[in-house]
């Protein structure tokens, strides 16, 4: 723990537990004491800035790689560090978390947030993730209910954690190992594309912090991921065929058939799904 800061005063302890916005008993029911709070907050913002440059610099690693379309990172805020320590100790009641070892707890203190543009390409950049750092666990793969099999069974293959998300989050969780001169840190690296992006910021915006909504609201939202999953579908379709067009290769008679199964799991009109299988006949009968 890093200890250089100045004790907070009654009153400005008093102001941070306040701010958090859960009821004093919900906390004390964990087991949490009010000084244990006020001294992760206060610690956490003396390392603040030395989380930042290391989600900088591994942020700045990740970026020039040929799938990378962006990224971003982050620190956490300080309330949200508070707010999640609570919801962990409730999740694991057996868990003891103080100022000395939040660290290595809580994963996400720095985090970096790694777009692509086609699904496939997490499988590339989780391999250099891999090469390049020690992992604090195996990677975890959260998918949706309604994720397509062909997806399930890439995660599946590679020996990744799958976990299946209630709200529909879809992202691939990488928890990987740094060091500063004087303290080993971890930081979140978190690969997704950027229809998941989009539908994960809409999701965020809503639930963030409580976790909570409207049901007609969760019923909207529940509605944007599947049609996030269908346009991630339809991307990696459009690159498949413009690799073949592209390179005169012909489609197997493999691909031939996952194309169409593809094309009919599209929610389009019927005269939609007529046209794009007329166009993979023309394509194929030009390849023969």
């Amino acid at each position: 723990m890093i200890t250089s800061h100045k004790q907070p005063n009654e009153s400005q302890s008093a102001a941070i537990l306040t701010s958090l916005g859960i009821a004093e008993a919900e906390w004390r029911a964990q087991g949490i004491a009010p000084q244990t709070l006020v001294a992760i907050y206060h610690d956490f913002l003396e390392r603040k800035e030395e989380l930042l440059e290391l989600a900088a610099q591994t942020a700045q690693s990740l970026q020039y790689l040929p799938e990378v379309h962006a990224v971003r990172y982050r620190v956490k805020n300080p309330l949200h560090l508070l707010r999640k320590v609570i919801r962990k100790k409730a999740e694991y009641p057996d868990r003891y978390i103080d100022e000395h070892n939040y660290i290595d707890w809580i994963n996400d203190l720095a985090g970096v947030r790694v777009l692509y543009l086609y699904k496939s390409a997490w499988h590339t950049l989780g391999r250099h993730i891999q090469v390049n750092w020690d992992l604090k666990r195996p990677p975890i793969a959260y998918l949706s209910p309604n994720t397509d099999e062909n997806t399930v069974q890439a995660f599946s293959e590679t020996g990744v954690d799958i976990r299946w998300h209630e709200h529909g989050y879809r992202a691939v969780h990488y928890v990987v190992r740094t060091q500063t001169s004087r303290q080993r840190y971890f930081v979140e690296i978190q690969l997704r594309t950027l229809f998941e992006e989009g539908w994960s910021e809409i999701d965020h915006a809503v639930r963030y912090p409580n976790h909570s909504c409207n049901a007609f609201v969760r019923d909207l939202l529940h509605l944007l991921n599947h049609f996030t999953g269908q346009s991630d579908q339809m991307a990696s379709f459009i690159k498949i065929v413009l690799e073949k067009l592209q390179a005169h290769i012909p489609i197997s008679k493999q691909e031939h058939t996952q194309l169409q199964a593809q094309i009919n799991q599209f929610a389009i009109p019927a005269t939609e799904k007529k046209r794009l299988h007329h166009h993979l006949e023309a394509l194929q009968r030009k390849n023969r």
